[in-house]
């Protein structure tokens, strides 16, 4: 069954709309199961909306751990 759950991630050296579309295309691309990326530059938050029968918050974390940015 499937469930839409939003996770929350702080990114540290989220720093410029660069970041914003390197981010989103690259989520876009290669993650399957996320259906919507809010990303907020001034706070550097993104909240990721995702289907849990496909990814995860760890799916999640690896992808900005490859993209290079910090996240907790």
């Amino acid at each position: 069954r499937m469930m839409v759950k939003t996770f929350m991630i702080n990114v540290e050296n989220l720093k410029t709309d660069e970041d914003v579309k390197k981010i989103e295309s690259y989520f876009e691309t290669n993650l399957d199961g996320v259906e919507k990326l809010d990303i907020n530059l001034s706070l550097k938050l993104v909240s990721v909306r995702y289907n849990d029968s496909i990814g995860s918050p760890k799916y999640i974390l690896d992808a900005f751990n490859r993209l290079g940015y910090t996240v907790r």
